[in-house]
């Protein structure tokens, strides 16, 4: 298994290094996908069947893949059907963002065998985050029996202006020119990494309301505000990968500086971040708000989470922030919607969590701002995936990074 994954570089070359190439291939079909027969990987690799067959009986006897069975017939003999083995192998999704990190473990069928762990360790510029996270991720394994040396890879959503080409994070470490080699070194496994914005839209492609669909953008309004773009089936990066910065157009008038360093940032009134910093001010100045009482007072408690739970209460302060958030995120849509021609787009992050206080502002601003053929032309839903979308995308995009090694 360990040499099937290996990057094999000038080490393997013709006929060994087409068939390692091949059996990955057959490996991520049946991961994305699920169960298919002989035929139907057939089609996906574009092999023919004795040859795909040969190359399953190979990855029988690695111990990756199981017959399952007849499958249906639409006239003759009845297909074999082929899986992953159940725990064949194992993936690790993890999530570090401003203000935690997610950890999961998933199976080579993607099924999430550890529930969401939550840990205290935040994203900050200082690379010893990383030690503490895989320390994290040791406990995890060893908390639910998982044999370490099975996790083939793990997959990192992080926060940050991310060059993909370079692989470098321009925001938190943009000294560090190796980065993915010192993330290996940490994690003694291959480790890839990307945008968490990106990764949201990767996990929403294959498994959430993006399966199947051509042009969507998925939108993550989060601690921060970004997006991830489809285009014609593809996840769009953009010349270095910094495409999705939503969060950073300066849209507001007269606002307040942004962490970027530039003034009026959207995400400066659409995110987790800006909705805690708004009740705390508004309080700060007078305004009474259940968020108070929760917090007994203390203002340097305040999270998303509370804001949520005293508008789900009727507090008129709180509900009245989400009401704006709500109208200047769909004022921010009317961009997208008139510039891409999405056919639809996906909102999910913690700012969601409060939909039923934000749908309605964020419609009457497309309605006020765009254009109602193209708006009209344009499905907007939220997220089913809720907050696994991150894990779940930064495991699937590793299994994708290293069925790409030839």
């Amino acid at each position: 298994m360990e040499k099937l994954f290996k990057h094999t570089g000038n080490q393997s070359q013709g006929v060994e290094q087409k068939k390692v190439s091949h059996k990955k291939q057959i490996l991520r079909a049946l991961y994305f996908r699920g169960p298919l027969s002989n035929s139907e990987l057939s089609k996906v690799i574009k092999l023919s069947t004795p040859k795909i067959n040969s190359l399953l009986i190979e990855l029988i006897n690695d111990g990756l893949v199981n017959e399952l069975g007849r499958g249906d017939s639409s006239g003759g003999r009845r297909p074999n059907i082929y899986g992953l083995v159940e725990n064949g192998f194992y993936v690790a999704g993890i999530t570090i963002n401003i203000n935690r990190t997610i950890i999961s473990i998933f199976n080579s069928n993607n099924k999430e065998i550890t529930e969401s762990q939550y840990f205290p360790v935040k994203m900050q510029a200082d690379f010893n985050i990383f030690h503490q996270v895989n320390e994290k991720l040791g406990e995890v394994a060893q908390k639910y029996n998982i044999d370490r040396k099975k996790i083939l890879s793990v997959g990192l959503e992080l926060p940050g202006l991310i060059n993909q080409k370079q692989g470098v994070n321009k925001t938190y470490f943009p000294e560090i020119k190796n980065f993915s080699e010192e993330l290996n070194k940490i994690f003694g496994m291959p480790v890839y990494f990307s945008h968490d914005s990106k990764l949201r839209a990767f996990s929403e492609q294959h498994f959430g309301l993006a399966k199947n669909k051509k042009n969507v953008i998925m939108i993550q309004v989060d601690w921060g505000l970004g997006i991830g773009i489809i285009i014609n089936g593809k996840l769009y990066a953009g010349k270095s990968g910094y495409s999705g910065e939503f969060g950073h157009l300066p849209i507001v008038d007269n606002g307040i500086l942004c962490s970027c360093g530039k003034q009026g940032c959207l995400e400066t009134i659409v995110s987790a971040t800006a909705i805690t910093r708004m009740a705390k001010q508004g309080i700060e100045n007078g305004t009474s708000s259940l968020i108070s009482d929760l917090l007994k007072g203390d203002l340097e408690k305040i999270d998303i989470s509370t804001v949520i739970q005293a508008a789900n209460r009727g507090d008129q302060f709180a509900i009245s922030i989400f009401s704006d958030v709500g109208y200047w995120l769909g004022k921010g849509i009317v961009y997208l919607i008139q510039i891409f021609n999405p056919e639809l787009i996906v909102l999910g992050g913690r700012v969601t969590e409060a939909r039923q206080f934000i749908t309605a502002p964020i419609q009457q601003a497309i309605n006020t701002f765009s254009n109602r053929d193209i708006s009209d032309d344009t499905e907007i839903k939220f997220s089913e995936l809720g907050q696994k979308a991150g894990p779940m995308g930064a495991a699937a995009y590793a299994i994708e990074k290293m069925a790409a090694l030839k």
